[in-house]
């Protein structure tokens, strides 16, 4: 994933596998645009509306069309494709955990290592809900999803060899896993984190996203989702769908199939959006926005709950998340994909 392409100008199956590995500059300013939700969500939120999770949503359902382009499309091998997965993730997740337990001690959020050892097994979104919470590892909650997500597509990958069998079983499981959540959440009275922390839940996003991408991989993409302008309707209305006087499950059974629409739309989007995408300041933000992500959690609480000053706190964000990319994430993930 070395080059960029304008892939928004090329029609469809053949051009789409064949520059399947090729990095698509809007798709990081996608990334970028979802950590900056995550970051004026937490430090400057807007009433009416939590930015930050809506970031989360933009996030998991790029993670969909990614892992169905890299798994599906390409066939990616399973074992490179995990190596790569750890490398990308582990070890800025690894400083990060004892960092801050050890940074964090005898703060109003200290956590110890079983909690650590939660976040470290991808079981806090779980141990979470069931156990004990530690507020400075609450964000691993979608990491967890994340990890869950990368094994259930490999091994629907490995299992399910047509194309035409996969599209329809990723439909069917998210479409379950969003009756799960509106079920959990409206008729047995769970409230948000009990329902949509879990991955049985909250995999949907991940999965319809996924099952898109197939969509538009082998030409059977309705037109009326090609146009040019789809992409920034469609988020536009998953935005509004997700403002807090909708209720809850409708911004999962109807505001995220939305933007798994349009980050996929986003190849035949108007050269505005995926220029503005494509722009330094948005492929800058999505280049760091891993580092950024881990490390805004334990800076927010101290906002949320302290009632600390947001720019200092957020400066701090940025001069940990640097830190952690530039020293740790991007060397560990380049030395062990050379040597691993």
């Amino acid at each position: 994933m070395s080059e960029i392409s304008a892939t928004h100008l090329v029609p469809p199956r053949a051009i789409v596998e064949r520059t399947a590995r090729t990095r698509l500059a809007y798709l990081d300013g996608w990334r970028g645009m979802s950590i900056a939700l995550v970051l004026i969500g937490h430090f400057f939120p807007v009433p009416g509306i939590n930015l930050g999770v809506l970031g989360v949503e933009f996030f998991f359902v790029l993670s969909g069309r990614l892992m169905a382009e890299i798994l599906f499309i390409e066939r990616y091998p399973l074992k490179k494709f995990f190596k790569r997965r750890f490398s990308r993730i582990y070890p800025a997740l690894l400083v990060f955990v004892v960092v801050a337990m050890i940074a964090l001690s005898g703060t109003f959020i200290a956590f110890k290592w079983k909690a650590a050892l939660t976040a470290l097994t991808f079981t806090y979104n779980y141990a979470g809900i069931l156990l004990n919470r530690a507020g400075a590892l609450d964000h691993i909650w979608s990491l967890c999803i994340e990890e869950h997500a990368y094994i259930i597509l490999a091994a629907i990958s490995a299992v399910v060899a047509s194309r035409s069998r996969v599209i329809p079983l990723l439909l069917v499981l998210a479409l379950l896993a969003m009756v799960n959540g509106a079920v959990s959440y409206w008729v047995l009275h769970m409230d948000y984190e009990t329902t949509y922390w879990r991955t049985d839940v909250h995999i949907a996003s991940i999965l319809l996203s996924a099952a898109i991408c197939l969509l538009k991989a082998d030409g059977k993409l309705p037109t009326l989702l090609k146009g040019p302008y789809v992409a920034v309707a469609a988020a536009v209305g998953a935005v509004c769908l997700f403002m807090d006087s909708v209720p809850t499950p409708i911004h999962y059974l109807l505001a995220v199939p939305l933007l798994a629409i349009a980050v996929n739309a986003l190849d035949f989007s108007t050269r505005f959006l995926s220029g503005w995408l494509s722009s330094l300041p948005m492929t800058t933000l999505g280049l760091w926005s891993y580092s950024l992500y881990l490390w805004q959690q334990p800076f927010y609480k101290f906002v949320d709950e302290q009632g600390s000053n947001p720019w200092p706190m957020l400066a701090g964000v940025f001069a940990c998340a640097l830190c952690s990319y530039y020293l740790i994430e991007r060397p560990a993930r380049e030395w062990l994909n050379r040597n691993w």
